[in-house]
């Protein structure tokens, strides 16, 4: 878990790089039409996004009760419950017209996560 969220760390500051800024100038038209095409999306699903935040929210809470609990069991019993929350949102967003987005996504993740192995090896 803790290696993940460090991956999402590292991975949001990778998107500051000089490499990432030309790539985006570069595509620069490409990219103000998808964000004009993602906005209207967003637009259009605001009751799905409010949903997802609040999902989020509630895992959120749930991950801090489980920081908090003094108990083993308790803490492991949260953790447990927020694993459930977690893996079952990740598969609802899997479903319907998110599945393209998700799909995108992990593709970048997952580029992003070999080009920090590789600044990791130098």
């Amino acid at each position: 878990m803790k290696r993940t969220a460090l991956a999402l760390i590292l991975a949001t500051g990778l998107t500051a790089t000089p490499a990432m800024a030309q790539e985006q100038h570069d595509h620069g038209a490409q990219a103000a039409a998808q964000q004009q095409d993602h906005a209207g999306h967003m637009m259009q699903d605001s009751d799905a996004m409010a949903a997802h935040r609040e999902k989020v929210a509630e895992m959120r809470a749930l991950m801090q009760q489980a920081h908090a609990a003094s108990d083993p069991a308790e803490r492991q019993r949260l953790m447990a419950e927020h694993r459930a929350q977690m893996l079952e949102h990740m598969a609802g967003m899997m479903q319907g017209g998110n599945s393209d987005m998700m799909a995108a996504c992990h593709q970048r993740m997952t580029m992003m996560h070999d080009m920090m192995e590789q600044m990791a090896a130098h």
